[in-house]
């Protein structure tokens, strides 16, 4: 396949693809189709046109690009740090090493992560970020996305006041950024209250009436892992240990943590809830009602040891749902096939039914699912005519797809590829991912600029990481 670059970038007028297979996701599949797009939005979406005007991409699939609903892009250079930890200690470990990074070293570690989403044909992130870095890394790598800026505040001290304050800066300086790259249009921001177990009533109550009233959609980690179900159950477990050395008091009990965050008035705000692995069938009532929307993670949810979340009965009750990769330190990769796999299986062994969740179901919950998730759906996730020019290209005639790919592309795509066989990535119809090249980045140097960040969190946070490692032994 040609070097799509310089054709994408310099065509006049419409630039048209045509490949074995294009699914719009939206409607049916078209065997020997085409798209076409022009200043950034599709223009045709169909069967290929007779004529000799179109690029033909072969054996390969076009589909929406993907819609990755959460991530955390800031940790990529923590990848493989922290294996095969418990939920407790793997985010009391996480949370101690990222004192030993500055800005900049967010910066590069984000960028090096969206240049990994762009080769994985993920064209917009949902992305939890504590240091801001994630709007520099969407905005310099092309990729489109919503940026929620994480708050935490679990102890009475500062007051909501204050913490207010800080965030509306935080978020003006966020789209400073935004408005110097020119990138309004693709990056959005949000707010993000962490998690019950880190963000007190009070202050939820109040960040759900900031993003209300200021237009923010707002995402919470909830009801993630046992620790979290033991402290709103019983008022006990290991995070209930850590609040007793910190002294914070913590009385709060018989309580799902779903419940909770709705008692606190935190579903008060447009919420993307992420996780739900431990949601109750009163606890998926009150996110339905509550009009919130679902990040599913199940690769991460299960290397932690978190659980399989109840994906029939969330779908089953109408809630829109996205799927995500969650940070490199518990997924490893970004990888959607994976995670479009993880779901499909995940949802068959919790419910012993294959029909839990198709392959066409997993490709919609990675595409126009996760577009609903975010509230983005008139723009994206879907081959449309008007709608942005957001798509990817997997190629469909590696011997690991023989024969599969010629006559089933669905079943091709969720049970057999993988990110490698992504060929092009495209955001408003401007490639950011071209045959392993990537127009928009430096890639090679974000490299670099990621390992001396890497040496110095391995040096600074030796400690840290020894005990990390001796938990590790002890389990064994």
């Amino acid at each position: 396949m040609p070097d799509l670059t310089d054709l994408l970038r310099n065509t006049d007028g419409s630039v048209r693809l045509k490949a074995r297979w294009v699914l719009p996701i939206s409607g049916p599949l078209f065997e020997n189709g085409e798209v076409a797009f022009e200043n950034g939005k599709l223009t045709y979406v169909g069967r290929a046109r007779p004529d000799d005007g179109a690029l033909d991409l072969g054996l390969a699939a076009i589909l929406p690009g993907f819609v990755n609903v959460h991530a955390h892009l800031e940790y990529t250079v923590l990848r493989g740090l922290l294996e095969d930890m418990p939920f407790f200690p793997w985010i009391r470990g996480l949370t101690a090493l990222k004192q030993f990074l500055t800005l900049d070293d967010w910066v590069t570690s984000a960028t090096l992560g969206a240049a990994e989403m762009a080769a994985a044909g993920i064209t917009t992130i949902g992305d939890a970020c504590d240091a801001g870095a994630s709007v520099s890394a969407l905005a310099s790598s092309g990729l489109r996305g919503t940026v929620f800026r994480e708050v935490f505040g679990i102890e009475n001290t500062p007051p909501v006041s204050q913490t207010l304050d800080i965030l509306k800066r935080q978020l003006a300086q966020m789209g400073s950024t935004l408005t110097r790259s020119s990138a309004e249009s693709r990056v959005h921001l949000g707010i993000s209250p962490h998690a019950p177990y880190t963000v007190r009533a009070e202050l939820f109550k109040a960040l759900a009436n900031f993003a209300d009233q200021n237009g923010y959609i707002q995402t919470i980690h909830l009801a993630e892992s046992p620790a979290e179900e033991a402290l709103f159950q019983i008022g006990g477990g290991p995070f209930k240990e850590m609040f007793d050395r910190r002294g914070i008091p913590w009385d709060t009990k018989n309580i799902s943590p779903i419940a909770y965050v709705k008692q606190s008035g935190a579903l008060d705000a447009r919420t993307l809830a992420v996780h739900c692995v431990h949601a109750s069938d009163d606890d998926i009532t009150l996110l339905a009602n509550a009009g919130a929307s679902v990040a599913h993670c199940p690769r991460s949810n299960g290397k932690l040891g978190a659980g399989l979340a109840p994906l029939r009965q969330l779908r089953d009750r109408g809630l829109d749902i996205g799927l995500g990769t969650d940070s490199m330190v518990s997924g490893n990769s970004v990888d959607f096939f994976e995670e479009m796999r993880a779901a499909v299986y995940g949802a068959r062994a919790r419910e012993q039914d294959t029909g839990a969740l198709t392959a066409k179901e997993a490709l919609f919950l990675a595409t126009l699912g996760g577009a609903r998730a975010l509230h983005r759906e008139r723009e994206l996730g879907s081959l449309e005519i008007g709608k942005q020019a957001d798509l990817c290209v997997v190629r469909l005639d590696g011997i690991h797809h023989a024969p599969v790919g010629d006559d089933s592309p669905e079943a091709a795509l969720v049970y057999s590829a993988r990110a490698s066989d992504v060929c092009l990535t495209v955001v408003a119809g401007q490639p950011i991912f071209d045959h392993g090249r990537f127009p928009t980045l430096d890639v090679a140097r974000l490299r670099q600029s990621v390992a001396t960040a890497r040496r110095k969190v391995r040096t600074e946070g030796e400690k840290i990481l020894g005990e990390a490692k001796q938990q590790q032994q002890q389990r064994k």
